[in-house]
């Protein structure tokens, strides 16, 4: 039998079952009912409605699977969502009016399987042209921590959207440390496309077939916790997984970042990307350091000892201190600190060459690193909270992060992220018992509140409509209790009400409103008819309204976005929660939509961060 074969047979299935329940339920309430309180006729023909109604929504299951998936339209939408998340992500990075440093790189030939037309060297300004002229289109992105692979990496995808052609492919980008590579690089594609931009998977599956995503796959190196990764690593398997990644006969395009000790590493063991280009950011020589630093001051003279040492001994503590874009950001951001009142700078630059003096490059790192939260939060608008206090609980994120990445925490089966800080995954550092014996404890507040008041509407006994209204409020606290205790990685959700937009999401609001009036039918046939005609009809309307619009609009929750806002993403999926579980009865269906897991990931330090860890 077909797929589609075996579909329709359980569709049928479904509907003589939910037929002869409702017909047996039905009959079973003819007997108590008064004269004129039961309409047979009007019990036949909704008997009938349930069967036509799944039925029909079988036709429009098949209907909607039939139709091909516009796969250029698909495409533009996701390269206008692509542009517009990436651009705050590159603004985020580099703050002070979204400033600059044309890095200069150099290629490095691999062992072998090079990408042709690969030019010597190039800059941040030239690389989309420079990755247009290879053969392949495939290029690995090193560099120093700091360096700015990700800033280059960025530049190249919104250079590309630029001068995207309709059937052009849309760059992603994507975290190579949430690559579960176990799965082929295109499930995995399909899945972060469905998971950070809300597509369907059977639109994912189509756009990425067609070959009009292109993986930006950021930061191999944080995929492993150690600096030298071997060959039955997890950056290993990726790169194996990449060299197999093709589209048609040749292999599909893509780009690659990662640190140049990881990378050379993997080399070393002959891991390699074939069929692509590697290159190299040079350290930002004397002249663009001395460029940068000019465009980002507003007192350049109070700069001159910083300018002059760097100008005179390029290979001191202080250039090498200095030689990568995000310490260059970080330290006009501290020696920019001006005092809040009296507008008084707050350090001296030349203070950094005494440090570079006395010490080495490290030295220069760690002084600026210690003056990096006082800094940075004195220049956002809203200070609710205290350098101090953002300074503890960034310790205690890093110390987080630290533990799960030098012992390989998991937890039931999920690894816990060394490298990834996602606001609705952190709940395990509150201790898994004591966050789990909270929410029981919610849950059971929440019934012994609200069983009283559904009780109030009857006198106190034994009736069915009683067992019923004090029983669903103990089903549902064992339903919780079970999902609690079975479910330890909810994923948050969202209610996006602009794929009704689409004739997917119309297709799709259609079935989910047909099957949750043939289950509100069916509930009303069960329990429906035990409080005499009128509490009875109006049983019948709230409860097929509520339960067909709850379940209709179940089809569009979506994945809280991976680059949306962190407490947003907790606010919406608390506002979803708080819409679909009242009830016009206890008894009613929740929808259980639980869509993968989503996240915002940061990348490499930058002073133009918004200081993290704060309580949502």
């Amino acid at each position: 039998m077909t797929g589609g074969g075996r579909s329709g047979f359980w569709y049928a299935a479904g509907a003589a079952v939910c037929v002869a329940v409702a017909a047996a339920f039905g009959w079973g309430q003819l007997p108590r009912a008064q004269v004129g309180q039961v309409d047979p006729a009007s019990l036949v023909v909704a008997l009938a409605a349930l069967a036509v109604g799944l039925l029909s929504a079988r036709q429009a299951v098949r209907v909607a699977r039939s139709t091909p998936v516009p796969v250029a339209e698909v495409a533009a939408r996701l390269a206008d969502e692509v542009r517009k998340r990436e651009g705050a992500a590159r603004s985020q990075l580099l703050g002070g009016g979204g400033r600059t440093i044309d890095v200069d790189f150099y290629f490095r030939a691999a062992p072998a399987h090079d990408a042709h037309h690969a030019d010597a060297a190039g800059s941040l300004e030239q690389v989309v042209a420079y990755y247009q002229a290879l053969s392949p289109q495939r290029l690995v992105i090193t560099g120093a921590p700091g360096a700015g692979k990700t800033v280059l990496a960025l530049e190249l995808l919104d250079g590309l959207l630029d001068v995207r052609e309709p059937d052009g492919p849309v760059p992603v980008r994507i975290p190579a440390a949430a690559w579960d590579t176990t799965h082929p690089l295109r499930d995995w594609l399909v899945h972060h496309v469905v998971d950070a931009y809300g597509l369907s998977e059977r639109a994912a599956r189509a756009v990425v077939d067609a070959g009009l995503v292109m993986p930006v796959i950021d930061g191999l190196d944080e995929m492993d916790a150690t600096p030298a990764p071997g060959y039955t690593s997890r950056a290993a398997e990726a790169i194996r997984a990449v060299n197999a990644y093709q589209h048609g006969r040749r292999a599909a395009p893509l780009v690659l970042t990662c640190r140049t000790t990881h990378y050379q590493a993997l080399t070393d063991i002959n891991v390699w990307t074939h069929d692509a280009a590697h290159i190299a950011i040079r350290p930002v020589d004397q002249a663009k350091a001395d460029r940068f630093i000019r465009s980002r001051v507003d007192d350049p003279d109070r700069w001159e000892p910083v300018l002059y040492t760097i100008a005179h001994h390029p290979g001191g503590p202080l250039a090498v201190g200095l030689s990568t874009p995000w310490r260059l950001s970080l330290a006009t951001t501290v020696y920019e600190h001006r005092h809040p009142d009296t507008g008084a700078y707050l350090r001296e630059p030349a203070d950094l060459v005494t440090i570079a003096t006395t010490g080495t490059s490290n030295a220069v790192r760690d002084h600026l690193l210690g003056h990096f939260v006082p800094a940075t939060t004195a220049t956002v608008t809203d200070q609710r909270y205290t350098a101090e206090q953002v300074q503890r609980w960034l310790g205690v994120l890093a110390a987080h992060l630290d533990h799960n990445a030098t012992t390989s925490a998991s937890l039931d089966g999920v690894p816990l992220s060394g490298t990834d800080l996602v606001l609705h995954h952190l709940w395990p550092l509150a201790g898994i018992t004591r966050v789990r014996l909270a929410t029981l404890g919610i849950l059971a507040l929440t019934w012994l509140l609200a069983t009283p008041l559904l009780l109030v509407r009857n006198e106190i006994g034994f009736s069915q409509n009683h067992v019923v209204d004090a029983g669903a409020g103990m089903i549902a606290v064992a339903v919780g209790v079970s999902h609690v205790w079975g479910e330890l990685w909810p994923a948050p959700v969202h209610l996006d009400l602009h794929q009704l937009r689409s004739r997917e999401g119309r297709r799709r609001l259609v079935f989910g409103l047909v099957f949750g009036l043939v289950i509100g039918l069916v509930s009303v046939f069960v329990v429906g008819f035990a409080d005499g005609l009128a509490d009875g009809l109006l049983f019948v309307v709230a409860f097929v309204f509520a339960s067909g619009l709850v379940v209709g609009l179940g089809p569009v929750f979506e994945p809280a976005a991976r680059t949306g806002d962190p407490r947003g993403i907790v606010r919406r999926d608390l506002a979803v929660a708080a819409a679909v579980a009242p009830n016009p009865d206890p008894g009613g269906p929740l929808p259980d939509r639980r869509p993968e897991a989503t996240s915002r990931r940061g990348h490499e330090p930058s002073p133009c961060h918004h200081p993290a860890g704060a309580p949502a």
